[in-house]
């Protein structure tokens, strides 16, 4: 079997890790800093490759990014509530001609 045929193989098999992060647009960069570890370590463990600790570890990086996600997202919909009114105006309350 070579590589292209493996690759398929294995993206057939989509983890659900994998599906949770393409679909909330979480890159591979992205949770693999959240979990101190190496893009291709992350890739890796998505497509089976590696095993061992690496549910703890993914589990991890989940809940460390649903927390600062969460704690942005707080952010911005107070920031939007309080602004809304005002949102072509520019940050010294003028407001932007088009």
């Amino acid at each position: 079997m070579g590589v292209l045929e493996m690759r398929r193989v294995l993206l057939e098999k989509e983890t659900v890790m994998r599906s949770l992060r393409i679909r909330y647009g979480i890159s591979l960069i992205e949770l693999a800093n959240a979990a101190h570890v190496s893009m291709q370590y992350i890739s890796n463990v998505e497509l089976g490759i590696k095993r061992g600790k690496s549910l703890e570890l993914v589990q991890k990086a989940f809940e460390t990014l649903i927390e600062e996600k969460t704690g942005r997202l707080d952010k911005l919909r107070k920031s939007y509530f309080d602004n809304k009114d005002r949102l072509l105006e520019t940050e010294t309350g003028e407001a932007n001609a088009t």
